[in-house]
């Protein structure tokens, strides 16, 4: 026994010969059948429609130019030889108008919202008979054009062209070539279409596709201005693939056709053309299950199932992927599917795999771009790899700065108001005394038994001097008031607020906790904490968290401490400044960057922990205003 093995770089190098060989045997087998007399009752077809279409785009109305084979009438519209051997020559001509409309039917433009385009028949050049007519086998040697035309009001910015050209019995699939131009420039897009695989084309009305003459920095420019537009998305066919690392999460992003999902499960619609919102709800599930089940991910050994964060169906017309779309229905000819799936890290993650099960006939290669904390990188899945799984570990990575107190030695008692102290129980015996004294001098003859009480009583509130006692404020002393040179609140309010928004960087809750006591305390402490803590498990729950990148003060200076606050510590100041948040976002390549600038007042005061640990402490944050900046929006570098 023989044992005969392909892999599949054999296969790609030998398809070609078979079907040139599939084609030059069909070609000759009616001479062959006619040379040994033998007779079939079946005619031998070519194994595969070809067609060629020129199409242009023009701002209101696209031309297509089909040419055919004539073999085509054959395999399609059923025309058969006579038994004489030749075909008729009206059933041709008839064949063809009817192919004219076939084919208008079977290649499709959809506008941008996959509404179909309703084709015009311009003009049909039917085959060329010689005298004599064409014998069985020879169609294939003549040809036949047909002009198709499709109008529109405005510049379309997308056009999707699918061909649904299926010949019953066929070997092989039909190919509709493309070769497509934009009114404004020479340069052709190119593309082989097969049954069902719609492919979306875009166009540019302000910056067209330059011609072959253009230089090569003029083309790099023009691509470079054609992502940037995109923002990285450029092909509307393929399937994206994008991978996050950071403290929080391992993050997947993937953006898919929703054909190519349709090929690979089943995607139940009441209309073949769309999804509708219903649908949506219901394929949301299934696509669920769908990656769930197709892409493991062990962070640190342990396998972790991903969280959903969305599903989200986009139109031609969404660039910013980031952007939830409204709820519509979308077409199964150039609609895209988002995906996002989380699996969280309770630690900052030191391994990780992340496989991907989910290649078929229709998604041969998925390129991935890979970014990890600043680090980016690519990977490939592939079908013709023995393995798709990408590893990572992590690189040696410096603990993060310690965020030290800032303290400092004051004499605390110093600056308190100043007090007196009053025994209510002494006064009272001394008043008590003095009544007496009066009683006795105003009306006995003797006056010493009196001095003896009041003398008894005077000791008495000496000796209670320290019972019954209140605190009051010194009616003739003045409070040592603390006093900060500007130099010096601007020094210790800008490496407070520095420290408060480093508090972000850490992971754990704790860690996040102790970050924040250094530079804060009381309530705001607190508030603060719960603020981060809630960031952080929306992290947790999918989807990625604005990184601040940097927090930059505009303009500061000291301002007197609300008469309504209550301080806690006698050495305090108050602080009113202008500050910029820079942050990012990031999902599919693209960053959106933001700068929000915000004013509040500030009350720092200098504080003594449990520890007898003494430091500055921002303690409270008042009228606070906020001014959102624009959103910059730039690709990754890939």
């Amino acid at each position: 026994m023989v044992s005969l093995s392909y892999n599949s770089t054999h296969l790609r190098n030998v398809l070609p010969a078979v079907l040139k060989l599939l084609i030059f045997v069909t070609t000759i087998s009616p001479a062959l059948t006619t040379a040994v007399g033998v007779e079939s009752e079946s005619r031998t077809r070519h194994p595969l429609s070809i067609v060629k279409g020129d199409i242009y785009v023009g701002r209101t109305r696209t031309t297509m130019r089909l040419i055919c084979f004539a073999e085509d009438l054959e395999m399609l519209q059923g025309v058969e030889a006579y038994e004489d051997g030749f075909y008729d020559p009206l059933e041709i001509k008839d064949a063809t108008k009817d192919h004219a409309d076939y084919l208008a039917k079977k290649i499709t433009i959809r506008d941008v919202s996959g509404k179909l385009l309703k084709p015009e028949i311009k003009e049909i050049v039917d085959v060329e008979i010689p005298e004599g007519g064409i014998p069985t086998g020879k169609l294939m040697e003549y040809t036949m054009e047909f002009v198709l035309e499709f109008e529109y009001e405005t510049p379309p910015e997308f056009v999707t062209i699918q061909q649904d050209m299926i010949a019953e019995g066929a070997l092989l699939p039909s190919e509709f070539h493309v070769l497509l131009k934009q009114a404004g420039s020479d340069t052709p897009y190119s593309k082989t279409l097969k049954p069902q695989s719609p492919e979306t084309f875009r166009f540019d009305w302000d910056n067209p596709i330059l011609n072959e003459g253009d230089s090569e920095e003029q083309w790099k420019e023009w691509f470079e201005t054609q992502r940037e537009k995109t923002l990285g998305i450029t092909s509307y066919g393929s399937v994206y693939s994008f991978i996050y690392i950071n403290d929080h999460e391992v993050r997947h992003e993937v953006l898919i056709p929703l054909a190519t999902l349709a090929s690979l499960m089943e995607l139940e619609r009441a209309d073949e053309s769309f999804l509708d919102i219903a649908e949506q709800t219901v394929a949301a599930e299934k696509i669920k299950t769908f990656f769930g089940a197709g892409n493991p991910v062990t962070i640190d050994g342990i396998e972790v199932r991903p969280v959903f964060d969305r599903i989200d169906f986009y139109g031609l017309d969404i660039r910013d992927f980031a952007v939830r779309p409204d709820k519509r229905k979308v077409s199964m000819a150039n609609g895209r599917v988002g995906v996002i799936m989380s699996y969280s890290a309770k630690t900052r993650p030191s391994e990780v795999t992340i496989e991907w099960n989910l290649l078929s006939s229709t998604i041969r290669e998925v390129d991935s771009a890979v970014i990890a904390y600043n680090d980016v990188s690519k990977t490939k899945f592939s079908k013709f790899l023995s393995e798709n799984v990408f590893r990572w570990q992590a690189p040696d990575r410096p603990p993060l700065p310690p965020i030290t107190k800032l303290g400092g030695e004051f004499d605390l008692e110093k600056y308190q108001p100043p007090t007196i102290a009053v025994s209510w129980v002494a006064v009272g015996l001394l008043i008590a005394a003095a009544l007496i004294l009066l009683f006795g001098f105003a009306v006995a003859n003797t006056q010493w038994p009196f001095m003896l009480a009041a003398a008894l009583l005077a000791g008495a509130a000496w000796y209670g001097s320290s019972l019954g006692t209140a605190i009051y404020p010194h009616p003739f002393r003045e409070s040592v008031k603390f006093e900060i040179q500007p130099e010096r609140a601007d020094d210790l309010f800008g490496r407070l607020h520095a420290n408060m928004f480093r508090a972000f960087d850490y992971r754990d809750e704790s860690d996040v906790y102790d970050a924040l006591a250094k530079s804060v305390d009381r309530e705001l402490l607190r508030e603060l904490y719960l603020q981060i803590n809630h960031g952080m498990r929306i992290a947790e729950q999918g989807g990625a968290v604005a990184v601040i990148e940097e927090a930059k003060l505009i303009d500061g200076e000291t301002c007197p401490v609300p008469d309504e606050f209550n301080l806690e510590s006698p050495v305090n100041f108050g602080y009113r400044c202008e500050w910029s948040l820079r942050g990012t976002i990031e999902h599919w390549g693209h960053i959106h960057e933001r700068e929000n600038k915000y004013a509040a007042r500030f009350v720092i005061e200098f504080l003594e922990d449990d520890e007898n640990s003494a430091g500055w402490k921002i303690t409270s944050i008042s009228d606070q205003e906020f001014e959102p900046g624009k959103v910059k929006q730039r690709v990754r570098k890939f």
